[in-house]
């Protein structure tokens, strides 16, 4: 199975004086911005993005990359105002409460039988990260 998105571990970073917060990961150690905010005229903040153009590394805005942006099926109609997000790092964002459901199941499922595992560990760390909780 290959992945698109930037390869963790992530991190959030928050920065007072600049008055930002930065989603960081990669190899080496968070040495890549995931994903940040900026300002959009006098709206809200959106995302700004990695993309991979001619090997250099740059964050775009979501506004300005219309390939990053697909009407919901069946809604194509609505897409000035409500569209999806279908980014690598985005929808490894989304997918997460689904991923973190997946591997409680499995803990429920296999933990107990395999505690020396180190699929187990890792599942067990992951969840932890997630929630928050001691490992």
């Amino acid at each position: 199975m290959s992945t698109k998105h930037t390869p963790g571990p992530w991190r959030w970073e928050f920065n007072e004086s600049y008055k930002g917060i930065s989603l960081v990961g990669g190899r080496p150690t968070f040495d890549k911005t995931v994903m940040d905010f900026r300002r959009w005229g006098m709206g809200g903040a959106q995302p700004r993005f990695m993309g991979d153009d001619d090997g250099f590394r740059i964050l775009h805005k979501l506004s300005d990359r219309k390939d990053w942006i697909k009407p919901f099926p069946g809604r194509a109609h609505h897409v000035d105002w409500c569209a999806s997000v279908d980014h690598p790092d985005a929808n490894l964002i989304a997918a997460a409460p689904d991923l973190l459901d997946a591997l409680i199941g499995f803990l429920h499922e296999f933990g107990d039988k395999s505690d020396n595992n180190a699929n187990v560990r890792n599942a067990r760390a992951a969840i932890a990260k997630a929630t928050g909780e001691p490992a």
